[in-house]
């Protein structure tokens, strides 16, 4: 009798040991993110080759809704970022215009599709990318100007689930989009490197 009490003990004990450990490391399937973003504009090409305008590392915000599938994640985000000229290369002959001459802003709604490969408890590596579209406004003095044009984007990172509600995505992202076409000038080669750090809420 006293065995058994103890195996019974012991077996509920492990039911609930293991069912703790499988509740603390597996998220929720569905999730809306919080985003902060690094964002280092690359240099862009104007007007045939002439110009090359040169950017600050800059700043941006937005936010994610998204499910989990097996071994996949997909979801909707809509983000800012924003960047600050500082220089135009004249001729890409290496003389610049160093001053504040404006900033460039890009809006983008992105569909987003990411393998998610588990590490450790509540430890998975993400690889992916996504595609829509982005309205890139360009000012300079006074100009001041937008296009709405396609973008896509490839990331990389890590996620950790804290809990099953609460998790953190720490990557990088390569954003970029096509020509952009303003009022007087094209730009070119417009893309950016990023660094992001992501807030999630599981459900």
């Amino acid at each position: 009798m006293k065995r058994t009490t103890t195996l019974n003990l012991l077996a509920a004990a492990a039911l609930l040991l293991s069912s703790t450990t499988a509740y603390a490391v597996t998220p929720n399937p569905n999730y809306i993110k919080l985003i902060g973003k690094y964002t280092m504009l690359g240099d862009m090409e104007v007007v045939d080759d002439r110009l090359e305008v040169d950017s600050d590392d800059g700043w941006g915000i937005g936010g994610a809704i998204g499910t989990q599938i097996s071994m996949f994640k997909f979801e909707v985000e809509i983000a800012t970022q924003k960047n600050d000229i500082n220089g135009v290369d004249l001729d890409n002959l290496g003389r610049q215009v160093e001053r504040e001459a404006g900033d460039t802003t890009i809006d983008t709604l992105l569909f987003n599709a990411f393998l998610d490969i588990p590490l450790a408890d509540g430890l998975s590596l993400y690889a992916g990318g996504g595609a829509g579209g982005a309205i890139v406004s360009f000012e300079a003095g006074d100009f001041d100007s937008d296009d709405t044009v396609f973008a896509y984007k490839f990331a990389a990172g890590l996620s950790y689930a804290f809990t099953p509600e609460l998790g953190a995505d720490l990557g990088y992202e390569y954003l970029a989009t096509e020509d952009v076409e303003l009022d007087r000038i094209d730009l070119k080669d417009v893309n950016t490197n990023n660094i992001v750090l992501a807030l999630k809420y599981m459900f």
